[in-house]
Parts: structure tokens; C-alpha cells; sequence
């Protein structure tokens, strides 16, 4: 197939939107899946035996 530098430019260019497109949805999926994190809970205490009150 006969490809001219224009078409190769706009190929080129499709491709390029393409991968940052990509790159930036995945940047998104990992920064939402950061963000859901939940923050860490407190220890609780060790379960004694306490005395009647």
C-alpha cells in the first residue's frame, strides 16, 4: 500500500493521541484506587478479663 507523508503524519499522530489517552485513563484508575483506600484503624485494645464493677 502506498502510504504519502501525510498519512504517515496522521497516523502517526493518531497514535500518539491514542497512547496518551491510554496512559492517562490508567494514571486515573490508579489514582481513584489510591484515593479508596481507607486510612488504617486504630488497634484495639487487648481483650483482659476485667473485674465486676
Amino acid at each position: 500500500m502506498f502510504i504519502s507523508t501525510q498519512s504517515a503524519q496522521a497516523e502517526t499522530a493518531y497514535r500518539q493521541e491514542r497512547i496518551k489517552r491510554d496512559f492517562s485513563r490508567a494514571a486515573a484508575r490508579r489514582e481513584r484506587a489510591e484515593a479508596a483506600k481507607p486510612e488504617p484503624r486504630r488497634a484495639r485494645r487487648a481483650l483482659r478479663p476485667h473485674t465486676a464493677a
